[in-house]
């Protein structure tokens, strides 16, 4: 069967004080769909990094025209 891949970003919110890897390394996550073959998390960016990326590299993974950037406003 032929596949594409879709890329999505996904803000998550957490304690101020928890380690970002951490967290995500042992949370569950699902997107639920028949039609979706495998999910993974490739990546992960703290709001001071999409920050960065937004005032200094906007084009870099799309981060610069992100809501999560603009703290989802």
């Amino acid at each position: 069967m032929k596949t594409k891949m879709v890329y999505l970003t996904v803000a998550v919110e957490m304690d101020a004080d928890a380690d970002e890897q951490e967290v995500i390394q042992e949370c569950d996550y699902f997107f639920d769909s028949s039609a979706i073959k495998n999910t993974e998390i490739q990546e992960i960016f703290t709001e001071d990094e999409v920050q960065y990326f937004k005032d200094n590299e906007p084009d870099l993974y799309g981060l610069g025209a992100s809501r999560f950037a603009d703290g989802g406003e």
